[in-house]
Parts: structure tokens; sequence; C-alpha cells
């Protein structure tokens, strides 16, 4: 669709929410899972870090990667005006709908938001 980097990003921008990894028994632990005494203090710096992107950044649109990427953007993001929110389809291995065609439903989706054109 770009053709090359420099063209995806002259109008897009990609952030991790939380760019840290955790693992347990050799298995990767997302935040979520984390207990609750752990998670909070990690989610408060993550909004922190993310609200302070968007402020910075003044983009038009947060898209969550994911339900749970979409639900931490709006609640870290409440109350920034005139921020539109979105989600795509997550490409975790785990889901049978990413692995049937990851790249066009999120293109799909991308359209179905109007943020892509054409």
């Amino acid at each position: 669709r770009f053709g090359t980097p420099e063209a995806f990003f002259a109008g897009h921008f990609v952030a991790n929410y939380c760019p840290l990894v955790f693992f347990e028994g050799g298995r990767n632990l997302t935040p979520d899972k984390l207990p609750m005494a752990e998670q909070r203090p990690l989610l408060a710096a993550c909004d922190a870090h993310l609200r302070r992107a968007i402020e910075t950044l003044e983009p038009e649109w947060v898209i969550g990667i994911g339900n749970w990427a979409e639900k931490r953007a709006t609640e870290a993001l409440a109350g920034l005006p005139g921020l539109k929110f979105g989600r795509i389809l997550h490409p975790s291995p785990a889901s049978p709908a990413a692995n049937r065609g990851w790249a066009e439903a999120a293109t799909r989706q991308l359209h179905e938001l109007g943020i892509w054109r054409d």
C-alpha cells in the first residue's frame, strides 16, 4: 500500500502502549494478566506516557490494535479534545480471525473508520 516505510510514516505514527515484555514460565505475560498490585502502577505509567505522546503529537485518530489497546487508550486519553478512537484486529497467533488474513482485515477496518480512503 505505501511502498516504503517513509511513505507510511509520513502520515502515521506507531507507539506501543506498554513497550515492556513480561515472562512467566517461558510464556509471554501481557499486562492485563499481571496481578492487580503490579498492574496498577504499570498501567499508570503507560497511561501517562501515552497521554504525553498524544498531547505532543496531536493526532486526529488513536487506533487500538485489539480491544484491550482501544480500552486503555480511551481511558488514558479521556478528556483530550477532538480525538477520535478506533480499533483494528490484533494480529495475535491465537486469534482465528487474525490467522485468516490479518492485513486484509486491518485494511478493511481502517477503510470503514474512514482513516484510509481509495
